[in-house]
């Protein structure tokens, strides 16, 4: 199962702060996910390209590599479904919030055929709902007067009860109870009325009134369909890479990607509206990892069971940069050992993250396939690699008159979203900056780890502000990419 987030995120916000394997805290971007940490694998350091497109952003989630040709050959997923559809009614589902990117198509895909081809997403539940459980033939108008599923079946339900041991009555009652809650949900929804707003009129750049109780309701059918073995491959996309939703109902009135450009505005409201719309993104993941949980079949969960991939294609959605590109596994306790965070000692390709999750389902890729020389990455099943361990340094500060020096960790300030602060020792309060729109963005790319800054700066308030700088000098060998 794979989650598509679009438009990478705000990596201040985002990244882990000096972790350890066993030892670390989740960011602020991760709060949604601290009740399911142990359930959870977190990747970083994963991408070493500096620039990244939001077409190559899409392919680089699932395929690794931007293919404009059309000869990448089938994405993961894919693959995976190669392997593992065997004895399913459903090979693989394709899934979606909002339709094509009709100006750049390649936004919109990140599942492709062995030829390369993308294939065509389904964004509406009731079809899904359709063709999981009913006709898919049928019309709405049929659908709508149709006796419910569970009332068709009743009686072969009640026979099969009768003759089935407890566990398997508690297992078939809940399976029931599912579809029925599934079933009033599209009846809810299809009773509501159209809204002006629709999901569907990307053009107007609008999201719909009921957005986020469709997408709930994509990710349940996504859950019951797992557990219902009708595929065991699903990829659903949070939106097109290069998404221009807006997410009124989260009282954000700009469209996601211009948000995603933080530094064009830098406001602390814009910076926050971003943070909205990330949080919503994660909490979607941790709905999606919660309803897997709760599915039981004696000791195991559905989520034991099902290896999830949450993430984006590119790290710093301001500068588009390929490295830190979000990546959090799920599940698949068999395979992977969660309650971690694996951060390699150097940038490490997708693909190499691609080659371990297709060895875990037993799969290989054909021999012409740009994965066959791949080598799979270690550490995700508790082998040893080679953790990223930070460089020493010490924290100091040198004022001369305007003139200030000052190193330590460059950390986000959640109280002022277009701000950073370094902590000093023996210094009673942290160094702001909080400088010019440009300097800012490059301090984007270095949050979280140790930096030498130079500047100008003065008093406010108690405080020491930088409030322009003259040099950026990052103390681990780090460059900044350079945005579009």
């Amino acid at each position: 199962m794979a989650l598509f987030k679009p438009n990478g995120v705000h990596s201040p916000y985002w990244n882990i702060e000096d972790g350890r394997e066993k030892e670390f805290r989740l960011s602020v971007g991760m709060a949604p996910l601290e009740k399911l940490k142990s359930d959870l694998l977190f990747v970083d350091n994963l991408g070493t390209s500096g620039f990244s497109t939001h077409m190559a952003s899409a392919q680089r989630f699932l395929s690794g590599r931007f293919s404009p040709s059309g000869r990448g050959g089938a994405s993961l997923d894919q693959l995976i479904a190669d392997k593992v559809s065997p004895g399913t009614r459903i090979r693989s589902l394709e899934l979606t919030t909002e339709g094509l990117f009709a100006q750049k198509p390649e936004c919109s895909y990140v599942s492709y055929t062995a030829q390369g081809r993308p294939i065509p997403r389904e964004r509406d539940p009731n079809l899904l709902f359709d063709r999981l459980f009913r006709d898919p033939l049928v019309a709405p108008s049929a659908r709508r007067d149709a006796v419910s599923l569970l009332d068709r079946v009743g009686e072969s339900t009640k026979r099969l009860l009768r003759t089935v041991g407890k566990e398997d009555q508690q297992t078939l009652d809940q399976y029931l109870t599912v579809v029925r809650q599934a079933e009033v949900k599209i009846e809810n929804l299809s009773r509501t009325a159209a809204s002006p707003h629709d999901a569907g009129q990307e053009l107007a750049g609008r999201a719909a009134r009921t957005f986020n109780e469709r997408t709930d309701l994509m990710i349940d059918l996504i859950a019951l369909a797992l557990w219902t073995d009708s595929t065991r491959c699903v990829t659903y996309m949070l939106g097109n890479d290069n998404s221009r939703l807006v997410f009124d109902f989260l009282g954000v009135k700009q469209n996601h990607h211009t948000l995603s450009h933080y530094s064009r505005t830098s406001t602390p409201a814009d910076i926050g509206n971003l943070h909205k719309i990330c949080d919503w993104h994660t909490e979607k993941f941790a709905r999606l990892v919660t309803r897997l949980k709760s599915y039981t079949e004696g000791p195991r969960s559905l989520l034991d069971d099902t290896v999830v991939l949450y993430g984006a294609g590119m790290g710093a959605s301001d500068s588009h940069t390929a490295q830190r590109i979000p990546t959090v596994l799920a599940g698949g306790t068999r395979v992977l050992r969660t309650g971690r965070y694996v951060r390699p000692a150097k940038n490490t390709e997708p693909t190499h993250l691609h080659r371990a999750l297709l060895g875990f389902f037993g799969a290989a890729p054909p021999p012409q396939h740009h994965l066959a020389t791949c080598e799979p990455m270690s550490g995700l099943d508790g082998s040893a690699y080679q953790p990223y361990r930070e460089p020493a340094f010490q924290s100091r500060l040198e004022v001369s008159g305007p003139n200030v020096i000052v190193q330590g960790r460059l950390r986000y300030d959640p109280d002022r979203p277009s701000e950073f602060l370094i902590d000093v020792t023996g210094e009673q309060r942290p160094v702001r900056i909080a400088v010019a729109t440009k300097s800012n963005r490059e301090l984007n790319f270095f949050a979280s780890t140790p930096i030498r800054l130079s500047g100008t700066g003065e008093r406010k308030g108690g405080d020491l502000v930088l409030t322009a700088l003259k040099s950026v000098v990052p103390l681990e060998g780090q460059t900044a990419a350079s945005g579009p």
